[in-house]
């Protein structure tokens, strides 16, 4: 019998495949874990509690997922603003706050397809059926400051919306009020309006506009008018074009190689062109904005007077006013157009606006005059004049996405194009070309660049774009394969670099089922994996839908989730021992509904006694009007321990309350592990309003530094510790995160080969020892993880995040093999980091 240790200190490859449970050979396996749900890893290895999200706002005008586009819009260096499309409407908020809406002609459809990017101050849209459209902000009237009241500037005129912060600029006639630090003009501050709205004070930013931190100290209101404008005038317009692009779409009928084309001027404005021969081309008013290139000119349609007859502006000179040859010409629209379609996709590179994929041209990619993000004119070949171009293969070949890194990368439905790799140049029109890179096509979710790669989603794959700087080339790895349970229908994507955690890059995928698979990635130290991240609460159910982040290491999700709604008090007619009568009640028979009772006289006796302002859990028993009742969900839910009645009380009434699903905005947040979670921050108290989202929910709250369990009840939480109440004066209450962390099975190389393992073998564990660090709470196989001996712990001290080592004595006998695992739980309002498993063995 021999004694030997093993451990495993890297989790780097997340949660593994169940196909990999048997591959202990393989180095992914000891990196890996059979279970990782809500854990994210660490570029060092470990496995920690994931992120919580702070609750932001709840959202409207929609009613189903793919209703909704949902992108952050980084505007300059000031701050970023969430955008939430939705049919006909754009919903802006600023923090979280909704600060403006825009009316838009977008349907349902349109909405959920948009692409998008930002052109600095400008957001552009483009999609199906629709001319590309730019969201853009300005300023408002200038408003005149009056007086300082309170280290507040006031004004007469409309208010704002007090608690809402703003951008502003000042302005002035004379001297800017002094102020520290000293306002200035052209620079954007932002103000939150206090006192009725025609107050504010003024902030760095946006973030302690909204928190109300480090207002400036306003000293006088200067000289002169002094004024400030709000810059929240929002508008959604078209895109103006300057020039499009052209096409030839009759060249390959030759419907005009019989013609000629004479020209009145060799060079000029408002040339006239003359057409004549047998037969004559659709010439109509959709060729204006084309061009007709011939004679060693080339020129741009202006106007057409009729079938015979159109006006150019010459570009490059005629040779001469003879009559052009139709075969050896170019008559050609606008490639974009109402009638042949408007582009579909649009991204930027190397201050270029890009476009893509029209119904008519569906492999066109076109690029912007550098610097113009209007015109796309492609007559001329200057090195920054605007790029035309229309990847092929051998087989239909469309556009899907377009992704700027090292290159620009175009994905098709057949692979991959990317612009030249080894000219270190900025692309022009003459060294311009898209070359297939691999035959990887992203289906429905645009690619995303992180960690000197793409990651593309081909199905249920994930793939690495890997940039190789030696051979100037992308080379295709699939990532997902030991990780193939996580990704399952995804439905959106989004790169995010956690600013906090050095060497921490991820992709947020979220999956139609409303769970999220994480891929962290750090080349540089073979980090790659996968890990599953769900939402829950007790009563109803929490999805992820959507995602975005900005380059300031923030992220917001759109979540839906379903919440408890009071239905009209019905009235309590009857009872059994085991039912209550409840005619119209109609309460599910196959679910447990959340209900309360209300009285004025007397409440229905029973065993246990029901009361007010509690929350119990009916069951129908049909028809409809009956209901049993249950002191919980989990009773409810097993058809044991029902409520016993003796009498159906006098006047008594049952208030349903059935979920509903609501939308809600939640940011990311290191702060607390919590989910959907509401910060509080006042005077003491130990009641903190939180409107409907916990009602009838099991929630987790921290106050001032201690852990609390509580449920919702009439949009209140109330803090109490062993039945009473305490006061606190900093909180975070929302849903808890269930992390759940599973060693792979215990496997250690048996022999001189690495192929020789114990996987299957008896073996008797002797004991394992689970190092944590920054840990608070959890259970190991139902066992309270205790890091901290009694004398290093203080009553009435709030827990102190401990690094530590938690030995278990298994001595199991040796049949262990066969249920071989330990399981980490944790759903504290806290974090829990595990940093390696030690094993002392028998085998």
């Amino acid at each position: 019998m021999a004694y030997e240790l093993w451990s495993q200190d890297i989790f780097s490859k997340g949660e593994l495949s169940p196909f990999m449970y048997a591959r202990a050979t393989v180095n992914e396996y000891g990196n890996g874990l059979k279970i990782a749900q809500n854990v994210l890893t660490y570029p060092t290895g470990a496995a920690g509690k994931r992120f919580g999200t702070l609750y932001q706002s709840t959202l409207s005008g929609f009613t189903l997922p793919t209703e909704l586009f949902f992108q952050t819009f980084q505007y300059l260096n000031e701050g970023t603003y969430q955008l939430i499309f939705t049919p006909l409407n754009i919903a802006i908020y600023l923090e979280g706050l909704l600060v403006a809406n825009v009316i838009t002609t977008l349907n349902a459809y349109q909405v959920y397809n948009l692409s998008y990017t930002v052109l600095g101050p400008i957001f552009r849209v483009a999609g199906t059926g629709f001319k590309p459209y730019d969201l853009t902000r300005s300023a408002g009237a200038p408003l005149t400051i009056t007086s300082i009241v309170s280290n507040e500037f006031t004004w007469v005129g409309a208010p704002l919306t007090v608690g809402t912060p703003y951008p502003i600029r000042f302005a002035t006639t004379g001297t800017l009020p002094s102020t520290s630090p000293q306002v200035i003009i052209d620079v954007t501050y932002f103000a939150r309006a206090k006192t009725g709205g025609n107050a504010i004070s003024i902030y760095e930013s946006a973030y302690n506009a909204k928190f109300n931190i480090d207002p400036f100290t306003l000293n006088t209101i200067g000289t002169g008018v002094n004024t400030f404008t709000v810059l929240n005038t929002w508008s959604f317009v078209h895109t103006v074009f300057k020039n499009l692009p052209v096409y030839d779409f009759n060249g390959g009928t030759t419907s005009y190689d019989s013609l000629t084309f004479t020209p009145s001027a060799v060079t000029g404005v408002g040339v006239t062109i003359t057409i004549s021969g047998p037969g004559y081309p659709l010439l109509d008013a959709s060729y204006i904005g084309g061009a007709f290139i011939g004679g060693g000119g080339t020129s741009r349609i202006t106007a057409v007077a009729s079938v015979l007859s159109f006006t150019v502006s010459v570009q490059d000179p005629f040779d001469a006013t003879t009559p052009i040859q139709g075969s050896l010409s170019v008559l050609a629209e606008p490639a974009w157009s109402d009638k042949r379609g408007w582009p579909k996709v649009c991204s930027s590179y190397q201050n270029r606006a890009l476009f893509a994929n029209t119904a008519s041209l569906a492999n066109g990619f076109y690029a912007s005059a550098i610097n113009d993000y209007s015109d796309f004119g492609d007559l001329t070949g200057d090195d920054d004049d605007a790029i035309s171009w229309y990847p092929t293969s051998n087989n239909v070949n469309y556009i899907r996405f377009i992704v700027p890194y090292r290159s620009i990368t175009v994905h098709t439905n057949s692979g991959i194009y990317s612009s030249p790799l080894s000219d270190v140049t900025a692309i022009t029109p003459s060294n311009f070309t898209l070359q297939l890179q691999d035959s990887t096509a992203a289906t429905v979710l645009e690619p995303q660049a992180i960690d000197n790669q793409i990651v593309v989603l081909s199905g249920n794959d994930a793939h690495q774009m890997l940039w190789d700087g030696i051979n100037n080339a992308y080379t295709s790895n699939i990532v997902s394969v030991i990780s193939e349970q996580t990704i399952r229908d995804p439905v959106d994507e989004a790169a995010y670099a956690d600013l906090n955690r050095a060497g921490s890059r991820y992709v947020f995928i979220i999956n139609r089922n409303g769970s999220m698979a994480v891929f962290q990635t750090l080349i540089s130290q073979n980090v790659a994996g996968f890990t599953p991240q769900i939402m829950e609460q007790s009563y109803g159910e929490a999805k992820f839908t959507q995602t975005s982040s900005d380059t300031n290491g923030r992220a917001w999700f759109v979540v839906r989730r379903e919440i408890a709604t009071a239905n009209a008090p019905i009235a309590i007619t009857g009872f059994t021992a085991s039912t209550l009568q409840a005619i119209g009640s109609n309460l599910s028979t196959l679910r447990p509904t959340a209900i309360t009772f209300t009285t004025t006289g007397t409440l229905p006796a029973s065993l246990p006694q029901i009361a007010t302002n509690t929350y119990f859990w009916g069951v129908g028993v049909f028809p409809g009007n009956d209901l049993k009742v249950y002191l919980s969900q989990e009773d409810a839910i097993a058809n044991v321990n029902n409520i016993v009645f003796s009498s159906a009380g006098i006047t008594s009434n049952v208030i349903a309350w059935p979920q509903t699903p609501i939308f809600t905005l939640e940011e990311l947040t290191q702060d607390v592990h919590l989910d959907c979670a509401i910060q509080y921050n006042g005077s003491l108290t130990d009641t903190v309003t939180t409107g409907p989202l916990f009602n009838a929910q099991d929630v987790k709250m921290v106050g001032d530094g201690f852990g609390f369990n509580a449920i919702g009840i009439n949009n209140q939480v109330t803090f109490e510790a062993h039945g009473e109440p305490v006061e606190i004066s900093e909180a975070y209450i929302g849903f808890p995160i269930v992390t759940i962390i599973e060693p792979m099975p215990l496997s250690m190389a048996n022999g001189p080969s690495a192929k020789q393992t114990t996987l299957t073998k008896p073996k008797h564990i002797r004991t394992v020892r689970f190092m944590f660090n920054n840990t608070i709470g959890g259970t190991i196989n139902d066992v309270p993880i205790a890091l901290e001996t009694l004398n290093l712990v203080f009553p009435g001290e709030p827990p102190f995040p401990a690094r530590g080592i938690f030995e278990m004595s298994v001595m199991k006998g040796w049949d262990d093999f066969k249920n071989p695992t330990y399981t980490i739980y944790h759903d504290e309002p806290f974090n829990i980091q595990l940093l390696g498993v030690f094993y002392s063995v028998d085998i």
